[in-house]
C-alpha cells in the first residue's frame, strides 16, 4: 500500500488506501474512522491494510463508485505532483475518462510511484 489517506479530489473527503500492482493504480475507499484517523495522525489507521492478493477489479469498482482500478495500458498520459500537505497523480486515459488521486505528502506514495512509474509509462508520464 502507497497511501492510506487517497482521495479521489478535492471533493472526496473520505480516505481510501492507494495500491500500486503490476498492471494497474487501484484506490479502495476506507470508511469516516480511517479518514478521521489520519488527519489525527496519518499512517496509524487501526484497521489492517486491505490484502490485494484476490485483485478483483470488477469487484472493487463495484463496491463504491469512488473506488477506481487504472490500467497503465490505457493511460494516455499522467501527471505527478508534488504538494506542502497534499501530493497527487492526474490521470487522462485513451478513452478520454481522467482521473484525480490525491494523498497526504507525508505518506511514501509520490516518491514511490516517481521511482516506478517512469519505466512502465515512458513518455507518457509528464513532469
Amino acid at each position: 500500500m502507497l497511501a492510506a489517506s487517497c482521495t479521489t479530489g478535492w471533493l472526496d473527503w473520505v480516505h481510501g488506501e492507494l495500491w500500486l500492482l503490476p498492471d494497474s493504480l487501484v484506490r479502495v475507499r476506507g470508511g469516516f474512522v480511517d479518514t478521521v484517523v489520519n488527519s489525527i495522525a496519518p499512517g496509524m489507521s487501526e484497521q489492517a491494510a486491505t490484502s490485494m492478493t484476490a485483485y478483483d477489479p470488477v469487484a472493487i469498482l463495484g463496491v463504491h463508485h469512488t473506488n477506481e482500478v487504472i490500467p497503465f495500458g490505457g493511460i494516455a498520459h499522467a501527471r505527478l505532483h508534488p504538494g506542502l500537505t497534499t501530493a497527487g497523480v492526474d490521470v487522462t486515459m485513451t478513452d478520454g475518462t481522467r482521473h484525480k488521486l490525491l494523498w497526504l505528502s507525508s505518506e511514501p506514495a509520490r516518491r514511490v510511484l516517481a521511482d516506478r512509474l517512469p519505466p512502465v509509462l515512458g513518455s507518457r508520464l509528464i513532469r
